[in-house]
């Protein structure tokens, strides 16, 4: 890590950290490519909030395409590459991971003349979310997926098998040892 800058320049950072918002009209007919990587202060927010111990990196790189069925609809798809620091849920030690992932998702406007909830879902099932009329917000986007696709029980490669095992499968019900023992008995 380099020096940190001087404090003259935390105006001119906190803007550049604000929420990228694409507004549908930008997105044009031809589509629009946008890269994103969340700055020091974003990433900090984002592990309090997702109880990270540590965000080293939150990257995404995206398409924005005209959706062909809805008009003014948006059709986002794209990778969200992470490497975070969860804490272990037998020994709280840190875990860290790399996540990469593609994303797609379809954004159609609301129609203007009827209730929300009775817009059709098209046949294919994907259900599309609704477009935020100032446009997508591209941080909150990534920060969305990354929040589902961490592992929701981080283990470290040497954390004994916890708790967590025997409330499942044949385990269930018999103590640790009893587990162990029928382990022992199988190898």
């Amino acid at each position: 890590g380099g020096h940190r800058a001087g404090g003259g320049m935390t105006e001119g950072a906190a803007r550049a950290e604000a929420p990228r918002l694409i507004a549908p009209e930008e997105v044009g007919r031809r589509g629009l490519a946008v890269a994103f990587e969340a700055g020091p202060r974003e990433r900090a927010a984002l592990a309090k909030r997702l109880e990270l111990l540590a965000l080293d990196r939150l990257a995404a790189a995206f398409r924005f395409e005209p959706a062909d069925e809805a008009d003014g609809g948006i059709r986002v798809s794209g990778t969200i590459e992470a490497d975070v620091v969860q804490r272990c849920v037998a020994t709280l030690e840190p875990v860290p991971q790399t996540i990469r992932e593609t994303i797609a998702v379809l954004y159609a406007p609301a129609p203007a003349d009827r209730p929300e909830r009775e817009v059709e879902v098209p046949p294919d099932g994907e259900s599309p979310e609704p477009l935020p009329e100032a446009g997508v917000d591209v941080g909150a986007l990534a920060a969305e997926h990354l929040a589902l696709l961490l592992d929701p029980y981080p283990r470290h490669p040497d954390a004994p098998p916890g708790p967590l095992e025997y409330a499942t499968g044949e385990a269930a019900g018999t103590t640790p040892f009893a587990a162990l023992g029928q382990l022992k008995s199988k190898l």
